[in-house]
């Protein structure tokens, strides 16, 4: 399977202290980065990182490491590295990740994306793949290494229906290169 859709218990029973939690991480993370788009700041944070004494978010990590396994089907050496997509209105986020930024691509093995309050937003991809975004979805599928000739996984998020409120994901990619000097925000996946 190409790519493969899973639901958190987790995220859907704690919703609101997720939302909470991730407003917290993206006033923290504006501040402590001096940045204003936690999103292209990717390569500065591991979300898992700044949120390394929450019991919430260790169980997200527990989590997110179980359905990774269960979607490589193997337990070959894996990194990761993951960022907080939080947007504050449908102009940050058409600019950000949307329609009027165009299709992206992740340079890495793998991408995924968490749903924490996704608003009414469907992520299209190039090859005509669109998953509707839905509080507590788990996205998991092929990235494009940054091979413009594999862009069939390039993506944006559309929005169906306005929102006032954030729209909030955490976005993450793996790697299986090893013995490489990358970006220090990747870390092992168990």
């Amino acid at each position: 399977m190409d790519y493969k859709i899973y639901q958190s218990d987790l995220i859907l029973k704690n919703h609101k202290v997720f939302v909470n939690e991730c407003f917290k991480l993206y006033n923290l993370l504006k501040e402590r980065y001096d940045i204003s788009d936690t999103t292209w700041a990717y390569n500065k944070y591991n979300i898992f990182v700044e949120t390394s004494t929450s019991i919430l978010f260790y169980k997200l990590y527990k989590e997110l490491n179980y359905y990774i396994r269960d979607f490589i089907k193997d337990d070959r050496p894996l990194w990761m590295r993951s960022w907080l997509n939080y947007h504050l209105d449908n102009n940050h986020l058409q600019k950000s990740l949307g329609n009027k930024a165009g299709f992206h691509f992740h340079h890495s093995s793998y991408h995924g994306y968490i749903s924490i309050d996704p608003q009414d937003t469907v992520t299209k991809f190039r090859n005509g793949l669109e998953v509707k975004n839905k509080i507590g979805q788990l996205y998991i599928g092929p990235g494009n290494k940054g091979n413009q000739e594999n862009d069939s996984w390039d993506h944006y998020v559309n929005i169906i229906s306005p929102s006032s409120n954030p729209r909030i994901t955490i976005a993450f990619d793996l790697i299986v290169e090893h013995n490489i000097v990358t970006n220090p925000n990747y870390f092992p996946i168990l």
